[in-house]
């Protein structure tokens, strides 16, 4: 048992302030942060952040938007358009 509390302790990120509450914003903040920086800069779908949070894009958009992040839409050419999140320049 003691290894496995072990490994669990070793697998938490080194950056995490155990003061700072628990919330939508911070847990954000770590997943991107735990993105390898190759993935980081380019655009990400709402499903990626329902699916990486646990929870619906109506809770998710105003903590990016409050982050830097915009949102875009691709349209085609049948009139239809893609929306997508572009990160901020200065990283969160």
């Amino acid at each position: 048992m003691n290894a496995y509390v072990a490994e669990l302790n070793r697998a938490i990120p080194k950056h995490t302030d155990p003061n700072e509450p628990v919330t939508l914003k911070n847990r954000f903040r770590e997943w991107y942060r735990s993105l390898p920086s190759v993935t980081r800069d380019r655009p990400f779908s709402m499903s990626e952040f329902e699916t990486a949070m646990k929870t619906q894009g109506k809770y998710i958009s105003s903590v990016l938007l409050e982050l830097g992040w915009q949102r875009k839409r691709k349209w085609d050419s049948t009139g239809h358009y893609h929306r997508y999140w572009l990160p901020p320049a200065s990283q969160c």
